[in-house]
């Protein structure tokens, strides 16, 4: 049956009921809070709720959601579904119109529990039909729920938008994420597009080494730990237990890395329980599904002892073997599937997504208790306002050698994450790529933290100048690049230039030629140009010292120049302008 709550049309089922619990508007935000009701056999029939409604919204050209996909464009009211909760994704999506700025942003308060959201453009009339669903048997003993849906039509950019409704999550609704150690923000060197699965305590010793030399001081070894066998499968994760033939000593081996200068970081693909595991007999019965192509089943969170075994493992490692990190993985196998088991009788929490929260607040509680400063990273799938609480470092979902994919996922991640550290994909450093173009990598990176995973003995001696060159002003401008007040330009073109503002200092990133930008007139500005270019074209007024350096910190030109207006400036590809007033 239908419901009609003034533009809100509400299906729903007989027993179940809505209404407008309180509309409040400020400054062009308006918040709608529906509360929900519903009976037992609803709830055991698994009855759900569908809220549409329809706008007519001028300047609908673009679309951005939780999703960070390279693709902008709308879609028909038809298509474009997408389902969130707190382990995949996030409940957000934003219209934007040619200049970046903010038409439609609509989000919802429930960020645990599976909704789905659908957006489109009605394809007879031109306006928008949005709606999100749920279902009620998720909300175990609970026959009430309320939810606060957020349209925002301020014109204000996308990343204010998106920022904002980050910010609604975090002091309206209670999802306060974790702190941020000031090492999340480091650079660091991984051992995944390097080395895969071909790690053993020689490699990872003497290659830190080599990346201490360039200047790291945080490492992440990767899957390949906890196996001797290097074929790409998943098939031995679960035991967690070093391979004695890489890593006979893991005390002693992670001793040697710290004796190094550098910080210890360890992968492991938290639900997954490999089929030939030790320990998949005895989990074999508490599994969410098997999924064969991963040679795995995904562990049920549900049930008490899987949860006290993922917490016992991490603990053990911690302690025994001084760990400062955990690259925590695959959590977004948790998700809705239409293979997941049912709940059954063992099963002490009945909502997947209810003990997917008991589960990383454990693992978080357990861990910190230990280091307060660990850090955990977590991955693109994963970035929703209850991830935040569990992670500190997000890093930009797998796109080995895709400069564009790391520079748009970053500059998304940006605007949803806040204060936490938002990581680029691991840069793989082709040795047979111009070196040009492996600095146009750094710079499509440079507004985010910086994971590096060159082969460290196919390196060129101009590979590791250019390497330690940029590696050297990422360290130097952290505060300017990270936390300064950052804008990114023409998110529907996946950013052409990006522009980042702390006190007298300016950073720009360039990543399209001939785009002409425009710094904040302040002391020192630093103009990076990410694209294959020769020049950059500055709308500037002012006189200032210009020195230019090409990729590997080589002086190009140093002289006095007087802007006035739009101004071409040389600067090769992969180079760096600075400029002092």
């Amino acid at each position: 049956m239908e419901l009609q709550l003034g533009k809100f049309t509400v299906e729903l089922a007989e027993g179940m009921g809505c209404s407008m619990k309180a509309v409040r508007e400020k400054g062009g935000v308006t918040e709608y809070e529906f509360a929900f009701s519903w009976t037992a056999d609803n709830a055991a029939a698994d009855d759900g709720f569908k809220i549409s409604w329809e706008d007519m919204v001028p300047g609908v050209l673009y679309k951005w959601d939780a999703r960070c996909n390279l693709h902008r464009d709308t879609s028909a009211h038809w298509d474009d579904a997408f389902s969130s909760m707190i382990s995949s994704l996030a409940p957000v999506t934003c219209y934007f119109d040619g200049e970046g700025i903010n038409s439609y942003c609509w989000a919802l308060s429930e960020c645990r529990k599976l909704v789905t959201l659908r957006n489109g453009i009605n394809d007879q009339f031109g306006n928008l039909i949005p709606y999100f669903s749920f279902h009620t048997g998720q909300f175990t003993n609970q026959y009430a729920a309320t939810v606060v849906l957020r349209i925002d039509r301020r014109p204000v950019s996308l990343q204010q938008a998106v920022a904002d409704v980050a910010s609604w999550w975090e002091h309206s609704c209670g999802m306060k994420p974790l702190g941020v150690p000031a090492d999340a923000k480091a650079p660091l060197y991984s051992f995944w597009y390097s080395y895969h699965q071909g790690v053993d305590e020689k490699t990872v010793e003497e290659k830190c080494r080599w990346a201490k030399d360039l200047g790291f001081d945080i490492c992440i070894v990767d899957d390949g730990w906890q196996t001797d066998n290097n074929l790409g499968s998943y098939g031995y994760c679960g035991d967690w237990i070093p391979a004695p033939s890489k890593l006979p000593d893991m005390a002693g081996h992670v001793k040697r890395v710290h004796d190094i200068g550098m910080k210890y970081i360890l992968w492991y693909s938290v639900p997954l329980m490999g089929y030939h595991s030790m320990y998949y007999p005895r989990f074999r019965e508490m599994l969410l599904r098997d999924d064969p192509g991963l040679t795995a089943g995904v562990l049920d969170p549900r049930y008490r002892e899987v949860r006290e075994f993922l917490v016992d493992t991490y603990k053990k490692a911690l302690r025994e073997w001084d760990l400062d990190g955990f690259k925590l993985d695959f959590i977004d196998c948790w998700h809705g599937h239409p293979d997941n088991a049912p709940y059954n009788n063992n099963m002490d929490i009945p909502a997947l997504q209810d003990a997917v929260d008991v589960c990383m607040t454990s693992i978080v509680e357990e861990l910190t208790a230990i280091k307060p400063d660990l850090l955990l990273e977590f991955r693109q799938g994963y970035i929703g306002p209850h991830m935040k609480r569990f992670g500190n470092m997000f890093r930009v979902g797998d796109c080995a050698g895709n400069y564009l994919k790391n520079r748009a996922s970053i500059l998304d991640l940006r605007m949803l994450m806040g204060n936490q550290a938002v990581h680029s994909d691991m840069l793989m450093m082709c040795p047979a790529e111009k070196v040009e173009n492996n600095a146009q990598q750094i710079i499509s990176c440079m507004f985010g933290v910086l994971q590096y995973s060159g082969r460290m003995e196919e390196m060129t001696r101009e590979l590791a100048e250019m390497s330690v060159f940029w590696l050297n002003f990422l360290k130097a401008h952290r505060p300017l690049l990270l936390e300064g007040e950052l804008t990114a330009y023409e998110p529907h073109l996946l950013y052409t230039w990006a522009k980042s503002t702390l006190g007298s200092e300016c950073a720009v990133g360039v990543y399209a030629i001939d785009k002409c930008v425009k710094p904040d007139a302040v002391d020192t500005i630093y103009i990076a140009n990410g694209c294959s270019g020769s020049r950059i074209l500055l709308e500037l007024t002012g006189t200032y010292r210009v020195r230019v350096l090409d990729c590997r910190g080589r002086e190009v030109s140093d002289g006095v120049r007087a802007f006035d207006g739009i101004t071409a400036l040389a600067v090769p590809g992969g180079g760096l302008a600075v400029l002092a007033k």
